[in-house]
């Protein structure tokens, strides 16, 4: 790695690792913070003003809108079809596996990256994905893991109001009054730290119980992430930061609320955990390899 390179990465991936570091001391000290309660914080109110701040501001057009949201759509499609067979060729059990393997973590890693690689610019691509997720992640897959279809359970998705307001300024080119702005810039912007600190906190909190199992799903989800980023970026014609923070997005981890899932439900808490502590350690030492691949993507494409 060279001087220039090296020098390049570090004020993107310092902020990023200190604040998980944070995290991770805090909870090993014993110091109360509840990953669950700071879940709660990060839900309902700092992902939501964080969605609305940046899309009511957006400086990408419609139509780049729509591209970023319908990568995240073929994203997890194409996620769904290659973990299946992926899982169903080693022998792994989809009723663990599959929900982690399909949803990365666009949001406490994923936002971060984006940002600090790529500016405001990378944010808002990424803050794109990340909110056409999350709507899908608490509707469609809580459907599918609590075994029961529930529309209500989507109108109670504070992600989704946050979006359908904030287009509405955005696509009719309309400015938000100026106390809205201001406060949820405000409540945004706890939004990064917290979710980064809450890394760390849930590392040091979940418990490894098995290595070899996931330490293989880990491994395979990366190539296909890779193989799948390349796809989109060609299928889907994308340049410049669009490209990267797709190949980002695709190389994310496990997210953490895979876990919170799996212990409401019961699938297997202990196995997933140990999953995305593997997945998300893998990730964290090869930060320094993706985020020059996703600016070299970014030049080239």
């Amino acid at each position: 790695m060279t001087f220039d390179l090296l020098a390049s990465l570090v004020p993107v991936l310092a902020p990023i690792l200190i604040a998980i570091l944070v995290g991770f001391i805090w909870a090993k000290k014993g110091t109360p913070a509840e990953p669950a309660h700071l879940t709660q914080i990060i839900l309902n109110v700092g992902t939501p003003c964080l969605i609305f701040s940046t899309l009511s501001t957006l400086t990408v057009s419609p139509v780049e809108l729509g591209t970023m949201a319908a990568a995240c759509v073929l994203m997890l499609v194409i996620f769904v079809g290659t973990s299946y067979l992926m899982l169903r060729g080693v022998g792994l059990p989809h009723r663990i596996y599959l929900a982690p393997t399909i949803f990365g973590n666009l949001g406490n890693l994923g936002l971060p990256v984006s940002l600090y690689a790529f500016g405001d610019m990378g944010l808002e691509l990424g803050l794109i994905m990340f909110a056409t997720q999350s709507v899908l992640f608490f509707t469609i897959n809580m459907w599918l893991m609590s075994g029961k279809a529930s529309p209500l359970s989507m109108l109670k998705t504070p992600h989704l109001y946050a979006i359908a307001v904030a287009l509405a300024f955005t696509l009719t080119d309309t400015a938000p009054p100026e106390w809205v702005s201001n406060t949820t810039h405000l409540l945004g912007g706890m939004t990064i730290p917290l979710m980064l600190v809450m890394l760390g906190i849930s590392l040091a909190r979940m418990k490894v119980v098995a290595v070899a199992r996931p330490l293989v799903v880990v491994c395979l989800r990366l190539v296909v992430g890779v193989g799948v980023a390349f796809g989109l970026g060609w299928a889907l014609g994308l340049s410049g930061p669009a490209a990267g923070v797709v190949f980002i997005a695709c190389c994310m981890p496990a997210a953490v609320f895979n876990y919170l899932i799996a212990v409401r439900y019961d699938r297997n808490p202990g196995e997933v955990a140990s999953f995305i502590v593997l997945n998300t350690l893998t990730i964290l030492i090869l930060l320094p390899i993706i985020v020059p691949i996703a600016w070299w993507i970014a030049e080239t494409s």
